[in-house]
């Protein structure tokens, strides 16, 4: 006996790519800015961007959010090698069907419990403590099905378009690239850590002079009453 073949339940899969993109320090903004554009022409929703224009001893670097359409994601990353070089690419995916489907079920026991507490409140049934009962409980169950209405468009959102995290990074220097770029790279560390020290001495003092103004006369005025007491 055959058995009718049943159609695969859909699959709700969150997509995610975490690339590098190295460029000259010169055209980082540049490029940064271009990709930018590229990703709202192509549709995507910019979650988070952020640019450093660097300084003497940190080079220029940006970070770039965004989900984008997965049919635009091919094009989009492929423009990525204009201006600049993919040094990294990971791509990940996360199963949200079990979450999916919970969400729907949810949703749907909860919009067939506000459509009977609706429609008891509409014949009044019992006194007015019972009727303020069904309004409360009705509340409770709105309140709780707009919150598993957002949950369920979270969901929607990560898993019908594709995030998309960018690192732009400038590309070393000859001089950074070099047999001595290790010494240099302590060199700059060091100074570093000597001004954090610096600094964390200077908010110590900070923080403890005031307290200092207010002890030294105290304890001078103590012993100068004890010395006086001692005396006679």
């Amino acid at each position: 006996m055959s058995k009718l073949a049943q159609a695969p339940a859909q699959r709700f899969i969150a997509l995610s790519h975490q690339l590098t993109v190295e460029t000259e320090s010169a055209v980082l903004q540049r490029v940064f800015e271009d990709t930018i554009r590229r990703c709202e022409a192509a549709g995507c929703e910019v979650l988070s961007s952020s640019l450093s224009h660097g300084d003497a001893y940190a080079p220029p670097s940006a970070n770039l959010s965004a989900r984008i359409p997965p049919e635009a994601l091919n094009g989009f990353l492929g423009g990525l090698d204009n201006g600049g070089k993919v040094i990294q690419h990971q791509r990940q995916a996360e199963d949200k069907t079990g979450e999916v489907v919970d969400a729907e079920a949810r949703i749907a026991n909860l919009t067939e419990l506000r459509d009977r507490l609706r429609a008891m409140l509409a014949s009044r049934p019992g006194g007015i403590k019972d009727v303020l009962e069904v309004e409360r409980e009705l509340a409770e169950t709105q309140s709780k099905l707009d919150r598993m209405r957002g949950l369920r468009k979270a969901l929607a959102n990560q898993t019908e378009k594709v995030a998309v995290n960018i690192q732009f990074q400038a590309r070393p220097s000859i001089a950074e690239q070099s047999f001595f770029a290790p010494v240099v790279s302590a060199w700059h560390q060091a100074g570093r850590v000597l001004m954090s020290s610096i600094g964390g001495v200077i908010t110590f003092i900070a923080a403890v002079l005031p307290w200092l103004l207010i002890a030294v006369p105290c304890v001078w005025l103590l012993r100068t009453l004890w010395r006086r007491r001692k005396a006679r």
